[in-house]
């Protein structure tokens, strides 16, 4: 799933530039900002239930790409990102697993 969120912003960064320098930065910093973001939180040492909390995370961080490719005229690859993505949160907790470990 992680290949497909960095997939989508950078095709969402390609598709968003006014020219090939701000298509090609954008391109490949929106990925950057987005996995920097999510890679500055470890929720252990934060806070006491750090689950729902990486949870939330994961899912803005999947639902920002699913967006990406909605509004870069990708609508059935963000709508079947954002599928994927709730139906991968769902599993992990009916299967009894969790996201940190």
């Amino acid at each position: 799933m992680e290949l497909g969120i960095v997939i989508a912003l950078a095709y969402w960064g390609y598709h968003s530039g006014k020219n090939t320098i701000q298509s090609t930065l954008l391109s490949i910093g929106a990925p950057l900002l987005i996995f920097g973001f999510w890679s500055l939180f470890d929720f252990r040492k934060v806070v006491a239930t750090p689950e729902p909390f990486r949870l939330v995370q994961e899912l803005i961080l999947s639902g920002l790409a699913a967006v990406a490719w909605y509004t870069a005229g990708q609508r059935s690859l963000g709508i079947t990102l954002g599928t994927i993505s709730i139906v991968h949160h769902v599993l992990v907790y009916i299967l009894g697993e969790r996201l940190l470990k």
